[in-house]
Order: structure tokens, then sequence, then C-alpha cells
């Protein structure tokens, strides 16, 4: 009998059923012996997605009961899944995990071995994408280690990437790029005047990170032009700031052969200098509003308003005699402010995680606020940006200005007039909710865009 229980167990088998005689009187007593699975040292799951669509797992299932859990799910494969005692404490939440992550991919690998995570492939859509960066920067179960988390975007078959500078200033950079980091590295390069429409994808050209790297200090010298990606072929063309700029763009072209490689370059001669004193850099508003300095007290003069993002050319002094220029009357200007406050609490204006990108689906309520701000033509707007007070506040407030400069880029690029416009930037200071709270954060974090007062 001791040999039969030990070869029993020795086997896997989980539980039997046996009969024992005793004595004379053959009394049969039935009793269950609950054998648990072998125990296993080095533990391991993993599940794969095939190209079909199938979840393929293999390794170990802590008991039969939680492999036939996992069977259940449509379009998985559990045949190679064995049964073996020794699961780390995390294993139900690890496979779970792992499934949500492999809903997301179109093909890919997660595994856990002990304690330690590892998932690998590629994101089915771009919204997929996005979510997993976010998903596995905070949300992996407790107790278990990401190791390893190489998630590409969807493959692009045609890659394109514009860094365009327009001739007000603004940079728009749209097309393509593998990593949501690129893009972030690519729009603080350029500077707060640069929006950004681009998507995530892989297929990129060898050696994309390393052109960016070449591109953007050479991009900071053109006055208005384009870098493009097209086709597989750089092209870099437009005016430099300045001759010197010029030379120093060929020279680096020459250096490192890149019309050997490939690259296109078109450069226009710049235009001469004229005898003027230098434009003054342009600063954002930061908060509080700005107050108007009070003039000397002499006949007809007027209140100088704060510099806006470009600023306009000072008129001359009407005579007192000349009739004022036509402007909006109160009742518009009332409805303007109504319309854009309406427009403001709607909290519609998102920007990704800690950056001045505005996210994608804005369009609409940009679209909205843009064509509000031009039915009242001559009204001065204000776009003040605020944000909860998670992180230091002095990076907040450069986030708040920065964000409010984004929105004021992308209204101008919608036909707002870029010298009504002025961004102010208020980081923590305003908070209309209590930063405690998830929800609270949510409405601290929010860019308002107004009729300046007094206008």
């Amino acid at each position: 009998m001791k040999r039969l229980l030990s070869h029993l167990v020795t086997s896997g088998v989980i539980a039997l059923g046996l009969v024992l005689s005793f004595g004379p009187s053959s009394l049969a007593q039935s009793s269950v012996i609950a054998v648990p699975p072998p125990q296993v040292s080095d533990y391991w799951v993993s599940i794969s997605r095939q190209p079909g669509g199938t979840l393929v797992f293999d390794g170990y299932a802590p008991s039969a009961a939680s492999r036939d859990a996992l069977g259940q799910r449509a379009g998985v494969d559990i045949s190679w899944l064995k049964l073996g005692s020794g699961a780390p404490a995390g294993y139900d939440a690890a496979t779970a995990f792992g499934l949500d992550v492999l809903d997301r991919l179109s093909e890919g690998r997660f595994a856990l071995r002990g304690s330690v995570l590892s998932v690998s492939g590629v994101a089915a859509t771009q919204a997929d994408f996005i979510t997993l960066h976010q998903t596995l920067a905070t949300q992996v179960p407790a107790g278990l280690i990401l190791a390893k988390a190489e998630i590409s975007a969807p493959r692009v078959e045609s890659y394109a990437f514009s860094l365009r500078r327009q001739p007000n200033g603004n940079v728009l950079l749209s097309g393509y790029v593998p990593n949501p980091e690129l893009e972030q590295r690519s729009l603080l390069a350029v500077g707060v005047r640069a929006s950004s429409t681009l998507r995530f994808g892989s297929g990129e050209p060898l050696n994309f990170e390393a052109s960016l790297d070449k591109i953007l200090p050479l991009f900071a010298l053109l006055k208005e032009g384009e870098v493009k990606l097209d086709g597989g072929v750089w092209l870099f063309s437009g005016t430099p700031l300045t001759s010197a700029d010029a030379e120093s763009i060929r020279a680096t072209f020459a250096r490192d052969r890149l019309s050997e490689a490939g690259w296109g370059l078109a450069l226009a001669a710049p235009a001469p200098s004229a005898p003027t004193a230098p434009e003054q850099p342009q600063v954002a508003t930061v908060a509080p509003e700005p107050v108007a300095t009070e003039p000397a007290p002499t006949e007809e003069t007027v209140p100088a308003e704060p510099n806006p993002v470009t600023a306009p050319a000072m008129e001359p002094a009407q005579p007192a005699q000349t009739a004022p220029a036509p402007s909006a009357s109160p009742e518009t200007l009332e409805q303007c402010r109504t319309n854009l406050a309406a427009l403001s609490a709607q909290n519609g204006i998102l920007f990704r995680s800690g950056a001045a990108v505005l996210a994608e689906g804005t369009e609409t309520i940009l679209a909205s606020i843009a064509d509000a701000i031009n039915h009242c033509p001559d009204a001065a707007i204000d776009v003040a940006g605020h944000t909860d007070s998670d992180g230091e506040a002095a990076a907040n407030l450069a986030l708040s200005v920065a964000r409010a400069e984004a929105v004021i880029a992308a209204l101008i690029n919608l036909g707002v007039g870029a010298e009504r416009l002025y961004a102010i930037g208020y980081g923590e200071s305003q908070p209309v909710a209590d930063n405690a709270t998830a929800a609270g954060k949510a409405q601290n974090r929010r860019i308002v865009v107004s009729v300046r007062d007094g206008a």
C-alpha cells in the first residue's frame, strides 16, 4: 500500500479514492487523499499572441482549476501549460495583467518568471500604443517587477516626417516618430512656439533618431523653412537667419557628407539686415496678470498694453478730432465673454501627461474657440494655463506657460491674429478643486480662454 501511494504522489495524481478493508468484518471505508502537483523551483509562465490572434500558454499553472479558468477564454491554447506547485504570490494578478496587455497587441509575448515580468510586441492601434505606454509605466501589479517593456507602435508602410517653421515663427511637427520620448525631445529643442500633430509608428528608416539629432540644431538657424522626410529621403530647405547661418548649415552638410547620403539642401539667400534695432525677444506673460503702467498725464495719451505673443507695431497718436476706429459693441463683447467662458468650462483642451503637447481629439474644441474669438475681432484674448499641485511649483509654472503657448500656436493656425493673443501661466497657484483627489486634480489642470478685462 505504501509503495502504491508513493508511486501515485510522484506521478502528480491530484486526488485518489481508495477502498480499504480492515479485519474479518470487511468493513469498507472510502477516503480521498489530496496530492499537490510536483514542486517547481524555476517557476514561469508565458503567453504569446500569434499573428493569427491565438493566445498560446506555456510554463506552469498552480492548479487544474487555475489552468481550466485560463482555458475558458476564447482563442486560447493551454495544451502546453503544465501543473506545478511553487507559483509566486502574484501569479493570478500577473497573468490577468499579461492578458490585458496582449489584448492591445497585434502580436507579442508576456512572460512571468518568479516575480519578474517582461513584455514585448507591436501595438494594434495608435490608441493602444499610447495606453500601453502609460499602463506599463504606472499599473504593474504590486510585488512584481517589470524588467523588460519593448512595445513598438503600429507599423507604417510609408514613413513621413516634417518640421516646418512658418513666417510668423510658429513651428509645426507632423508625420510619424517611433515613440513619445522622441516627440517630446523634438518639441523641447524647437521651443515653446511649437505644436505637434505627430503620430507614433514603427518602420522608421535606419538611423532616424540620429538624423533628427543632426537636424534640430540646423533647424534653429532657419528664419522659415522645412525639414522633411518623404519616401526615405531627407530634404532641408528654407531661409537662414543670416549669411553666417547659411554657411554653418552648408559646412555641416559637407562635414557629415549628408549630400552623399542622399540628403537634399535648398537654401534661399537671407534678407539683408535692416539698419534698425534688433527685434525684442518675445516673452510669455506669467501669473499674475500684468498691470498696465500708469502713463504721464499728457493729453490724449493711451495706456500701453502688455506685450502679446507677437507684438504689433505701435500706432501714432490720433488727433483729438479724429473719429475712433469702429469696435465691437458692448453686447458683442459680452456675448464673446459668455461663449468663451462656456467653452473653457468644458475643460476639453487636453495635453499628454507632463508635456505641452496637445492630445488627440482637441481639434473640435479649439476650432470652436477660434470661431468664438473671431466673432469679436477687436478684443484682446487671454489664454491662461493652470496645473495641479503634483511636482515642483516652478516646473508647474513653466509647464502652464508652455501649454498656454501651445494653445496660442494652434489658434493662430486656425486663423486667429497672433497680435491679439496673450499667454499667461498660473501654475498650481489658482486651484478650483481639491488637489487631494484625482477628480480635483483633473479639474485644476485646465486652460481658460477669456476676453482681456478692459477690452
